[in-house]
């Protein structure tokens, strides 16, 4: 009892002397999506939540853009010109913030002002992360994504799945055994302490700095930290229910990389490798760029980091091809020259072979279970899903998801006190 009261006390000192959360936004060259993200959240009258933006654009027009707001003590704004990876320019927000807890989101995203009550929960009762879902999703206009089978792709739209607000405590130990056998790709899929989209006691990533000597490695920021901070963090307070709005606009990642698949797919024209010279690639992934080998291979650079060879015996590498091929089937050629590269003992039929076998535990049942099921229950009306047009800006797509989410009977306090 002593102890806890001890660390109460220091809590509520470190809330008294700095912001409660910081909200990282590391951008680059994206200046009207960022402007909107602020906006947003400076538009919420709280002062224990905190606003990082870390610009590496080719201009300082954002600042300009951000003039208005610079009195705001909430906002900090940051500029570093040049060649920047994106971890380093991530590093460099984090470095920034001096709230007890930090959250990353991209500039064409936005959070739930509940984020500010769930982080104040987290603090006092000795969690180091928290995050929630991804179930409340902004698609900016002029992403010019293709419709899907299931889904039309309508722009300046706020869509909502299912959740149910329930709260679990989760050992993060679990989450990387299962990474590793799904290929060490698709991390989104697991139960992990996040950064990007997460909530994260700063102090946790002070620790990896000790460790390591930075905040961040590998090439990707969000899977990197993942697995870092599952090495440092044992409990995870998992909530239901959503607590920040990713964003899709024309020019995201997610977009060319993802739905167009627009980009080149050769591994040296990968922009990650920018501002990162000399960096040594995973000898378990492809040679290939896509989202699932850039993920795969940063997840090794934060394994290797924190010596866990144990993880290393767990990796999947037919999981990880089928995924790939999954996401993108052209990439089949360039796969399959890698594999023949690499097959050992095997022919390439038998490395063929075991990739089929891949798909149907991984891809196809994960089809199967998410996506068609998941549409027959939304047919049935089995489960919520809303659609809200012509959302100009992420402040009025704040206001939809906040006036949706007072009509649901879900107190998110009453449900992380369950879990003591």
């Amino acid at each position: 009892i002593k102890n806890f009261l001890i660390s109460l006390t220091i809590n509520h000192l470190d809330m008294a002397q700095n912001p409660l959360i910081s909200i990282l936004i590391a951008t680059k060259n994206r200046q009207k999506y960022c402007l909107s993200a602020v906006q947003s959240i400076l538009n919420i009258k709280d002062d224990r939540i905190q606003v990082i933006v870390q610009d590496n654009s080719d201009d300082t027009s954002l600042k300009e853009m951000l003039l208005s707001y610079m009195d705001d003590k909430r906002l900090i704004y940051n500029y570093i010109p040049g060649i920047l990876s994106f971890v380093d320019n991530f590093s460099a927000a984090i470095n920034l913030a001096t709230g007890i807890y930090v959250c990353a989101i991209g500039d064409d995203d936005g959070i739930n002002p509940e984020i500010i009550a769930a982080a104040e929960f987290a603090n006092d009762n000795n969690y180091e992360a928290l995050v929630g879902n991804v179930e409340a999703n902004y698609r900016w206009e002029g992403t010019g994504a293709p419709d899907t089978f299931f889904t039309k792709m309508s722009d300046n739209t706020l869509t909502i799945t299912h959740f149910n607000g329930k709260v679990k405590v989760v050992k993060v130990e679990d989450s990387l055994q299962k990474l590793m056998t799904n290929g060490a790709t698709n991390y989104l899929d697991f139960h992990f302490p996040k950064l990007y989209h997460g909530i994260v006691k700063k102090r946790v990533f002070e620790k990896i700095k000790h460790k390591t000597g930075t905040y961040l490695k590998g090439l990707s920021p969000d899977i990197y930290a993942a697995i870092a901070l599952a090495c440092n963090v044992e409990k995870l307070l998992v909530i239901d229910y959503p607590l920040t709005i990713p964003g899709v606009c024309k020019v995201s990642g997610s977009i060319q990389e993802g739905q167009k698949k627009s980009n080149s797919k050769k591994l040296e024209d990968a922009p990650h490798f920018k501002g990162n010279k000399n960096y040594q690639w995973a000898e378990q992934v492809p040679n290939i760029y896509c989202v699932q080998t850039i993920w795969a291979d940063s997840a090794f650079a934060a394994i290797k980091e924190f010596k866990r060879t144990d993880l290393i015996e767990k990796f999947d590498k037919y999981m990880l091809y089928a995924n790939i091929l999954d996401a993108d089937p052209s990439l089949k050629p360039l796969l399959l020259e890698f594999i023949d590269k690499n097959k050992g003992g095997n022919t390439l039929d038998q490395e063929i072979k075991n990739i089929n076998k891949a798909k149907l535990k991984g891809p196809y049942k994960k089809f199967l279970k998410r996506r068609v099921l998941g549409r027959m229950k939304k047919i049935l009306k089995i489960e919520r899903y809303e659609i809200i047009n012509n959302l100009k800006d992420m402040s009025e797509v704040t206001d939809a998801l906040v006036n949706y989410l007072s009509k649901l009977n879900i107190d998110i306090i009453k449900e992380f006190n369950k879990t003591k």
